[in-house]
């Protein structure tokens, strides 16, 4: 898991998650609702956690992911 710091997300922040997810959904042809996106919510979450910030390095590196950092 990563180490993340107390940060709180606000509105813009949480925007971008969904963007993101809603755009990996897409991509993984997900249909929702599926317990994969909330899985997928919280890889989002603690890599915004961890420092990653622009959407496109978001997916990547949600990409390498296999197992999900929540477990």
């Amino acid at each position: 898991m990563y180490s993340t710091a107390f940060e709180a997300l606000e509105t813009a922040d949480l925007d971008l998650l969904r963007t993101v997810l809603e755009d990996v959904r897409l991509d993984r042809g997900i249909v929702a609702p599926d317990g994969s996106l909330d899985d997928l919510a919280c890889d989002l979450v603690n890599l915004w956690l961890a420092g990653f910030r622009g959407s496109e390095e978001l997916k990547a590196m949600l990409k390498p992911i296999d197992l999900h950092l929540c477990q």
